[in-house]
């Protein structure tokens, strides 16, 4: 039987996770529970969306470490360790969904397959069209245009594609896990220690974990032709897509080539001594 955890990582910004929440009470299915994992926010998330949390009827936790800087990897590592699913899907706090989105990625759960979808990049002033009240109207889908979803059903061919040739062993590299829009089989997470907690600025972390689990036998796919995401606009938190991990992901890329799956610093041993606080929210 699945059981369904939704993990999403969150840092300031608690008026896109208020925007993520609301969308999520909209969907036709929901996961068993939703875990919030917070990177050191300076804003005061809990009070941020504590009325919405009263209207949530599955069980919520809130978990935050000290803000040392960009931690993406350790954070989804935290929500990962407070959860009690078998089926993990991650979501990122600037995603809003149509409304199958969720039993999309639960109804095509497979052993040693990952799940990827594609966001809509919605620009600023279709991001600021969405307002609070849009979204529990469900009345935002007629600001995405065609070419938007035109894009998502392209990529849809091409990660299906990505597939077929990974399957019969003519490319490895694709399709690409897009961690804020993306779900593992627990049993696979934790057998190559979960995300790699070495990756400490942006960037890379993703493709690394790909890579961990297709050299431990779980391939990609992406089932969302109908069904996608919505990325809100905001500033980046990199500058220029400049990716500071760059040498220590050229080493990982050659060792994990050789067979070393497993990650030094994950899930079950954490890099650092940070303490973790976690709150339960119903």
């Amino acid at each position: 039987m699945i059981k369904v955890s939704l993990i999403i990582t969150v840092f300031n910004r608690k008026h896109l996770l208020r925007k993520a929440l609301l969308s999520l009470r909209q969907q036709s299915e929901l996961p068993d529970e939703i875990i919030i994992s917070d990177d050191g926010s300076e804003e005061d998330i809990l009070k941020g969306i504590a009325d919405i949390v009263g209207q949530m009827h599955i069980p919520m936790k809130f978990v935050t470490q000290e803000n040392k800087g960009f931690r993406l990897a350790k954070c989804r590592n935290n929500g990962v360790r407070i959860s009690s699913g078998n089926f993990l899907i991650f979501m990122d706090q600037d995603l809003i969904q149509s409304k199958n989105y969720i039993k999309t990625f639960i109804s095509n759960q497979k052993t040693k397959k990952f799940i990827t979808s594609y966001p809509i990049r919605l620009s600023e002033n279709q991001s600021l069209s969405i307002t609070e009240k849009k979204i529990i109207d469900n009345d935002y889908i007629n600001i995405i245009t065609k070419a938007q979803t035109n894009k998502i059903k392209r990529q849809f061919l091409k990660d299906n594609f990505s597939s077929f040739l990974n399957k019969i062993n003519l490319d490895k590299n694709k399709p690409k896990i897009r961690g804020g829009a993306c779900a593992i089989n627990r049993i696979d997470y934790e057998a190559v220690n979960g995300y790699d907690e070495n990756f400490t600025s942006w960037g890379s972390e993703d493709d690394d974990m790909k890579r961990r689990l297709n050299k431990y036998g779980v391939s990609g796919i992406n089932p969302f032709y109908n069904e996608y995401p919505l990325h809100l606009h905001h500033e980046p938190f990199h500058i220029n897509g400049e990716r500071n991990n760059k040498l220590y992901n050229d080493r990982r890329k050659t060792e994990i080539g050789k067979g070393e799956f497993y990650c030094r610093f994950g899930l079950f041993n954490p890099l650092g001594d940070d303490k973790i606080v976690v709150t339960e929210l119903n």
